[in-house]
């Protein structure tokens, strides 16, 4: 018995039904990638603060500060035959980690340059609140601070840290560690690509970095918006507004808390307590925290509004 064809206008019947099946499907494995790698962030973020508390218990409760003026430096943990950098948190907390991929986030790509890949990470830490930036000589750093005059372990130092104790840490639960950042961002290696500043850093008691309008609000003057204080050309990035926190996935970033709980929150989630609102402009007197019972990175408050010296 001879085997009929396809007339043309089946073919055509056909090729409509896979093109929609195809306009139906495709959408949804994208959603599928995307919702994993947004897991594997999680999962990273979450492994990097578990790994950061063993190793504040290894060093008499001392949260990691952000980075130490070794003389001399250390090598780096993408090269161990790359020596004489400076010290930085993610150094310290590898020997606990043994895997610098976790540093990556899987929408980001490391660029095969070691010193780039040390210092430019997709996490930044909350480096202001939960370790305290000094200024040698800086008389507000000694009286305000509790800073002494130079860094004790290498008096020509302009800038130093000093640690808290993760005891100190009100509300545990409830302070951010480490969120996801805008460090792959930086075309160069800089210290600047392992932090995240907080939405109050410009009005803010401690010292936090920023060339000239520090913190969260609409067309910052910050690193993670323009290359330097007054600069022109603004970065891709999507974190321009935040400082450095990345609402990778829609408005959605991942955070880990000091007690080592991770989660996805939207931009407007991280900012409770403040008067950030998406179009808040980047102003010390509009953007402040107004209940740090709900603010979620000054370790040091329980209640109350923004402390001003």
């Amino acid at each position: 018995m001879k085997k009929r064809a396809f007339t043309l206008i089946e073919l055509l019947v056909v090729i409509a039904i896979i093109a929609i099946l195809a306009a139906i499907l495709f959408p949804v494995f994208a959603q599928a990638k995307v919702a994993a790698k947004k897991a594997q962030d999680l999962s990273n973020t979450k492994q990097i603060a578990l790994c950061t508390n063993i190793y504040t218990t290894d060093t008499d409760d001392v949260m990691p500060i952000f980075f130490t003026n070794i003389v001399g430096g250390v090598c780096l943990p993408t090269n161990p035959t790359t020596c004489g950098y400076r010290s930085m948190w993610q150094y310290m907390v590898y020997p606990y980690i043994k895997n610098w991929d976790m540093m990556t986030a899987p929408q980001d790509t490391k660029t095969g340059d070691p010193v780039l890949d040390a210092f430019c990470i997709s996490y930044g830490y909350n480096y202001g609140y939960l370790s305290t930036l000094c200024v040698a000589g800086d008389s507000y750093s000694q009286t305000r601070l509790g800073c002494p005059a130079a860094d004790p372990g290498n008096a020509g130092a302009g800038q130093f840290y000093l640690g808290i104790s993760s005891t100190s840490v009100n509300r545990p639960a409830n302070i951010v560690m480490y969120a996801d950042g805008g460090g792959k961002d930086f075309g160069a290696a800089t210290t600047l690509g392992s932090i995240v500043n907080p939405p109050d850093a410009w009005p803010g008691e401690k010292y936090f970095y920023g060339p000239n309008g520090v913190g969260w609000g609409l067309d910052c003057d910050n690193y993670f918006k323009k290359g330097n204080s007054g600069g022109t050309v603004l970065k891709t990035g999507a974190w321009g507004n935040t400082d450095g926190f990345a609402p990778r996935y829609s408005d959605v970033g991942n955070v880990v808390f000091v007690d080592s709980h991770a989660r996805s929150s939207r931009v407007g989630a991280m900012a409770s307590g403040t008067t950030w609102t998406p179009t808040r402009p980047c102003d010390n007197d509009q953007m402040l925290v107004n209940d740090y019972n709900k603010y979620q990175w000054d370790p040091r408050y329980d209640s109350g509004t923004q402390r001003h010296f």
